[in-house]
């Protein structure tokens, strides 16, 4: 049923490459929202920047089950290498955006990219892995992600200080290429036919607590990321708050993803210890102790502990809810068949937090203050770790 390990190895260390190459794409533009929305000369600027952020995810959304059954029919490379070229086309359109639409459009084809992508290259890593590899598998393909999560804002703010901005975009479309070419050659996957038509989705009564769980957390978890992609830089930019260049502000977004690729492998062995319910929980508490720190922030100090504590959280959020959901689907042959759906209904969820709390954040930003807002997602994240344990514990 699972591959051998060196076609495993190959296989995680390809995964971990694709979504490096995603990720660097999504948040090479983070440290020039500031500029772009200074630009636009906008009266709601948190909103605008969070309306350019949430376009990736308005699109990526609706796509994750789809995508995942898709990918149960017809196999996953198809849609990996679909959304990885979408990537590539919209890192070509973003240099040449003239206008705040054009902005919204190429993160919406990204978006696109996205919702194919990412159910069908989760369920690769579930289909070749049992329970006891997956934990590591993921949090290898994690690293990649934090890897390029990290590179991305200040390989853009740099980039983009020293020539031009179509630099960084350069970058983002070789990067997806390179990946395409690389899933085609050398990625192997297990055949998965749906044989039983017209049966929806069977879960055990563990499955879907499981499922739950890990969609409610990564929901607000996941929150924690867009609130960072789309209002820091606004924020951090600001004169009135910390008057920061595109550079620091990408160090520091930088800074938290480096904390969030580091320490996957020391949270897949604490997840074997505690379990990945109590890692998501543990992760909650971190991500609520980071927007603490923001609040009190008055140096670039202070933001530098503020993305450690955040870059972690994320990661024990991440690792934690991706392992429980892909496990709420059984090992067998049949069983596999539904995963690709699995993976879509939490990667629906995922985008719907990324996308979703950032506008009803910067709308409220606007209204009150971005402090004030970063002291009340705090609250809530320590709210929800006590629901989550409560309700686990039954």
């Amino acid at each position: 049923m699972f591959h051998s390990n060196r076609t495993l190895t190959k296989a995680v260390i390809i995964a971990a490459i694709c979504v490096f190459s995603t990720q660097f794409g999504v948040t090479v533009i983070t440290p020039l929202l500031g500029e772009w929305i200074e630009a636009s000369e906008t009266q709601n600027p948190f909103f605008l920047a969070a309306l350019i952020f949430s376009a990736f995810t308005i699109v990526s959304t609706p796509l994750g089950i789809p995508g995942g059954i898709i990918s149960d029919k017809i196999g996953r490379k198809p849609l990996i290498v679909t959304g990885l070229v979408l990537f590539a086309v919209a890192s070509v359109l973003f240099p040449f955006s003239s206008s705040t639409y054009h902005l919204i459009f190429a993160r919406a084809l990204q978006g696109a990219g996205a919702g194919l992508f990412f159910p069908a290259i989760t369920a690769l890593l579930a289909d070749i892995t049992s329970y006891e590899e997956r934990g590591h598998a993921l949090s290898v393909y994690n690293i990649g992600l934090g890897v390029g999560l990290a590179l991305g804002p200040v390989s853009g703010g740099i980039l983009f200080d020293i020539y031009d901005i179509r630099i960084p975009f350069f970058f983002c479309v070789a990067f997806a290429l390179l990946s395409v070419v690389l899933v085609l050659l050398f990625v192997q996957e297990p055949k998965v036919r749906l044989k039983r038509k017209g049966k929806g989705l069977s879960l055990s009564k563990s499955g879907k607590k499981a499922l739950r769980l890990s969609c409610v957390v990564i929901f607000f978890g996941i929150g924690v990321a867009a609130i960072m992609g789309a209002l820091f830089s606004p924020f951090a930019f600001d004169p009135r708050n910390l008057k920061l260049s595109a550079g620091t502000i990408g160090a520091i977004l930088s800074a938290m993803f480096v904390a969030f690729a580091i320490l996957q492998v020391g949270f897949n062995r604490l997840m074997k210890l505690i379990g990945e319910r109590n890692l998501s929980i543990a992760g909650l508490f971190l991500c609520a102790c980071g927007l603490l720190v923001l609040y009190f922030a008055t140096s670039v100090s202070e933001l530098f502990i503020m993305s450690v504590f955040l870059g972690a959280g994320l990661g024990a959020i991440s690792l934690g809810t991706l392992t429980l959901a892909s496990k709420a689907v059984g090992e067998g042959e049949q069983e596999r068949e539904g995963r690709g759906k699995v993976m879509g209904i939490y990667y629906t969820v995922f985008y719907a937090g990324l996308g979703g709390i950032p506008l009803v954040c910067g709308a409220l930003s606007d209204i009150f203050s971005a402090r004030l807002l970063f002291l009340a997602y705090a609250a809530l994240l320590l709210i929800l770790m006590f629901v989550v344990w409560r309700v686990g514990s039954d």
